[in-house]
């Protein structure tokens, strides 16, 4: 358990804004694609509040406990109707697109962070600016990088009711459709064994892309200075 308030509340702010732009990314593209659904429920907005009054369970109830615990975890979800995409879309890829926009805004976002990370650790070793003072936004920054890249990972997980589920069974050829059905058959089972043991398998993937992320961040920084 962690007693540090500021650590706590690091640890809600980067779960809760990594969560809001990976739905407020499903909506997006579901609206660019022409599906009305979004819109009629006012999720076309960056307003954390929007999907906390939807569920604030997964969204403020699971992250509070989790930011106290040491897990970056939440959820949520967006109404969407693929089967009203504009016919120049199919429906195999309407449902595709929708569901894999939310990991890659969170990939997105955790390169945008860990770019910020490097500037704000340059400009504090260059005395630019107070070390002290941003420390909390350097912190900040630091953990919205691993959220966001676990969040990524976590949800392309090829099992239901994940978005990676979603992208695989519109993905795979048709004839090889019964790998997704027996996937869904099996996937509350699998289910369960992501919860108890996906921690630990998927912690040193998430340190070694967040380590990648940060050394391309410093890179790019070297160009300018």
């Amino acid at each position: 358990m962690i007693d540090n308030p500021q650590a706590v509340m690091t640890n809600f702010l980067s779960i809760i804004i990594s969560l809001t732009v990976h739905e407020y990314a499903h909506a997006f593209v579901a609206n660019y694609m022409g599906d009305p659904t979004p819109a009629r429920h006012n999720r076309l907005n960056l307003n954390p509040l929007t999907i906390i009054k939807a569920h604030p369970f997964g969204a403020l109830i699971i992250p509070l406990i989790g930011s106290v615990n040491g897990f970056l975890l939440g959820w949520a979800a967006t109404p969407v109707n693929p089967r009203l995409v504009d016919r120049k879309y199919t429906l195999r890829q309407a449902e595709r697109w929708i569901a894999i926009a939310g990991p890659l805004s969170n990939i997105i976002l955790a390169l945008v962070f860990a770019l910020t990370f490097s500037i704000l650790m340059y400009l504090s070793a260059s005395q630019t600016v107070d070390g002290e003072a941003i420390k909390p936004i350097i912190h900040l920054s630091e953990t919205l990088v691993f959220t966001n890249i676990f969040l990524a990972i976590f949800n392309m997980i090829p099992i239901p009711p994940f978005d990676g589920f979603v992208v695989l069974y519109n993905t795979l050829p048709r004839e090889m459709s019964n790998i997704a059905v027996y996937i869904n058959q099996y996937g509350n089972m699998i289910l369960l064994f992501v919860f108890f043991f996906g921690g630990r398998i998927l912690s040193p993937i998430i340190y070694e892309i967040a380590q990648l992320f940060f050394r391309l961040s410093y890179q790019f920084i070297g160009l300018f200075v």
